[in-house]
């Protein structure tokens, strides 16, 4: 099952309410970001929360492993 990823639509700024076209990533009058808003594409997707997790997971266990070695 595959899903297919919505067009961007043109629309207002939920910032300042100013239009905005579809191809714009920021609202061209306030800079507000436009990711996740009309049909955009979020800031993050799944994959990179799952690593950044990750990350942190590792950097804390190193973290643990070096603080049990020096005791």
């Amino acid at each position: 099952m595959t899903e297919s990823i919505p067009e961007p639509v043109a629309g207002t700024c939920p910032q300042c309410g100013n239009p905005v076209a579809a191809v714009l990533v920021r609202c061209s009058s306030c800079g507000f970001s436009l990711a996740g808003v009309g049909g955009r594409p979020g800031p993050f997707s799944r994959a990179t929360i799952v690593w950044t997790a990750i990350g942190f997971l590792a950097v804390y266990l190193v973290t643990l492993w070096i603080v049990a070695l020096a005791r």
